[in-house]
């Protein structure tokens, strides 16, 4: 039974269009999960200038990248002043030179360190043994 909705972390700065493009083609909606990066790309200046264009902010114009991508947005803030900016996504869009210039901040670093990161989060979250006996490694990455 294929899920629903499966959300994994998805902005431009790891981009996994063959991920992506596989459970769109089975039907599933994506939820991008990490859609601001933890606030770690606010200073990216592709960001700031596209932002600039449209007198939005770097988080606005990630949150637009991806609803125009047909993502679920969900961004997370404690704070109730960027909770408002936040959800200020949808009076503007990003045009196609934009989006692709966006789409191409994704490097190949960002795939490693993905790979990594998910190998350490299967074993500490998966195994009850310590091992990694019958846990699936092979991943894509992209």
């Amino acid at each position: 039974m294929k899920p629903s909705v499966n959300q994994i972390e998805i902005n431009p700065f790891l981009y996994r269009k063959n991920t992506i493009n596989y459970f769109q083609e089975e039907g599933v909606v994506l939820q991008s999960y990490r859609s601001l990066r933890d606030g770690k790309a606010m200073d990216n200046p592709t960001l700031a200038k596209i932002g600039a264009a449209h007198s939005k902010s770097p988080a606005q114009v990630l949150g637009r990248w991806c609803v125009q991508h047909g993502f679920v947005y969900m961004p997370k803030s404690v704070k109730k002043e960027r909770m408002a900016e936040n959800a200020e996504v949808f009076d503007f869009e990003l045009s196609k030179d934009e989006m692709k210039e966006l789409d191409g901040l994704t490097t190949p670093e960002a795939f490693t360190t993905f790979q990594a990161l998910y190998r350490k989060c299967v074993n500490r979250d998966t195994t009850k043994d310590g091992t990694m006996e019958g846990v699936k490694m092979d991943i894509t990455i992209d």
